[in-house]
């Protein structure tokens, strides 16, 4: 059974108390009506079923330190160890209590002699600083270069090993001396240090990758989510609420890369900082999206005072707590329990998708409240991607309800159209009363193949070739006549039962081909009216 430092590996990669990066398993999810809750918590069963068994603990060799460490200040012109740290501004320290932000150190750390069947390679290095690694008193190997401020520093990485010879170490009687020095900071940690350890592998990242593979299971479903809620956000009238599930999805997806990012890339330790603000950013961007839904669903005129009460307890949850994964924890859980309270007003208006949300939430809320570490790392990308698959489900269903009511709305706008037509056809003259010399001409509507304009007097065109000047305006007539009577033109009414076919040009304008062999010409403007009224 493998040993640890002490209290050197239960650091958290945001430095909080917790396994290293937070170690931790998995939990999981939920959804709506029958199907949905048995697929979430089959979801969730499943996380926590596989993710210990991916994520255990991080191979290292038994190495715990002997007693607290020895610090001092770096003074001007050391370039090597002190002999003793005995002078008046050394101290002693248990090592991951020490602060060595933003000032310069020497630390000496003396080691237990490790197993004689274990080998080891070097020495892990997990801590917000530039190092210089020192055995008997030579240098024999850096991350980074300490400095004495911001721009004399070279940052190291956050996760470095550097190798060591075994025998010079046990020559050394396992006592190692670092130089440190921390300037390049965006945020002041309460444990800077995660972890010192004599360990068998030479690169860190593997090994945290190896950690938040379980992580890494939901990304794709993440992916699927955003797309899937982007599709309806487009073709859906209704576009709050699969907007706000399209930036659900993203801003998990989003944490969840913060969070493996450790394991991916071997970046220099400020942008460890920077990390951890990505995170909360999610959490505090996820939290006020999730309130947003559920608040549009059940109580949309009260949205506003829905975030508003989410965003006092995140000010609080950033602000109170040392530990930024307590931050993201306290974070992620103001906006589940507002949005708890949300899905209970739900179930009172016995909304029927309330009882699934009731039981993902609460689901959620225990797991953060019992597991915080592990829920951060492991447990809220499943139960999230748990969310999701019922989310989907759900949306999907409604989606398919909104397209038949639109169907059903579209009939019964034609049905109405129709029968509005047919009454002003019953209403619209039969005849027209034509004025003739001396007399009055009644012309059958029916009659008419077009009528073109001639300033304040328009021009009928009847079926038998017969031309008539009318005293009336093409506006008057296009008013008054049936329905079948289509504008086609500003200078031009078309009976559209006396269309033969129509001409389209690349232009965007065309030309009509009547019956009786005349041609009219179609505007660019009126042609789409044209084209739908023809279908």
């Amino acid at each position: 059974m493998q040993k640890n430092f002490g209290g050197v590996s239960n650091g958290s990669a945001s430095g909080s108390v917790g396994p290293v990066n937070g170690l931790g398993w998995a939990t999981d999810s939920d959804y709506d009506l029958a199907m949905c809750c048995r697929l979430m918590l089959m979801t969730l069963l499943c996380a926590v079923l596989v993710a210990p068994v991916l994520a255990g603990p991080l191979p290292a060799v038994d190495s715990p330190i002997n007693g607290p460490i020895q610090v001092c200040p770096v003074l001007p012109g050391d370039n090597a160890p002190p002999d003793e740290y005995d002078r008046p501004d050394c101290w002693t320290a248990d090592l991951y209590e020490l602060d060595i932000q933003d000032q310069r150190l020497w630390l000496r750390i003396r080691l237990d002699p490790p197993p004689s069947d274990r080998l080891f390679i070097g020495l892990l290095l997990s801590m917000k600083s530039a190092s210089e690694v020192f055995v008997n008193g030579e240098l024999v190997g850096r991350n980074g270069v300490p400095g004495t401020d911001r721009t004399t520093e070279l940052p190291g990485r956050m996760d470095a090993v550097i190798p060591l010879d075994a025998q010079a170490l046990a020559e050394a009687d396992y006592r190692i001396d670092l130089m440190t020095s921390s300037y390049n900071n965006w945020l002041t940690l309460r444990h800077p240090i995660h972890r010192i350890q004599l360990v068998d592998y030479t690169s860190r990242q593997d090994r945290t990758l190896r950690y938040y593979l379980p992580s890494l299971l939901p990304m794709g479903l993440f992916l699927l989510a955003v797309f899937y809620f982007g599709s309806l956000t487009w073709h859906s009238e209704n576009r709050a609420v699969p907007a706000l599930l399209t930036a659900l999805a993203g801003l998990a997806m989003l944490q969840l890369l913060f969070e493996v990012s450790r394991g991916l890339v071997a970046y220099s330790y400020p942008v460890q900082d920077l990390r951890l603000i990505g995170i909360l950013a999610c959490s505090v961007g996820f939290g006020l999206s999730l309130v947003a839904v559920l608040a549009q669903q059940f109580v949309r005129h009260r949205t506003g005072l829905a975030l508003t009460v989410t965003a006092i307890g995140m000010v609080a949850a950033i602000v109170l707590p040392a530990s930024w994964d307590a931050k993201t924890a306290l974070t992620l859980l103001s906006g589940s329990i507002v949005s708890l309270g949300l899905a209970l007003i739900g179930l009172r208006q016995r909304q029927p998708s309330a009882k699934a949300y009731l039981a993902a939430l609460t689901l959620f809320i225990l797991a953060n409240l019992i597991y915080p570490i592990q829920f951060i790392d492991h447990g809220f990308y499943f139960l999230v991607a748990g969310f999701l698959v019922g989310l989907m489900m759900l949306q999907a269903v409604a989606f398919s309800r909104e397209r038949q009511s639109q169907i059903e709305q579209r009939l019964r706008a034609d049905q109405l159209q129709r029968a509005l037509d047919q009454v002003q056809i019953e209403r619209a003259p039969q005849t027209l009363s034509v004025p003739a010399t001396g007399s009055v001409r009644p012309v059958a509507v029916n009659d008419i193949v077009r009528i073109q304009g001639a300033g304040d007097y328009v021009e009928l065109h009847l079926d038998d070739g017969t031309e008539l000047l009318h005293n009336a305006t093409l506006n008057e007539l296009n008013a008054e006549l049936p329905s079948h009577f289509l504008r086609v033109h500003r200078s031009h009414l078309v009976n559209t039962r006396c269309i033969q076919h129509l001409d389209r040009k690349e232009s965007g304008t065309g030309t009509l081909h009547l019956h009786n062999g005349q041609t009219v010409p179609v505007s660019r403007r009126i042609m789409p009216g044209v084209r739908r009224a023809l279908r």
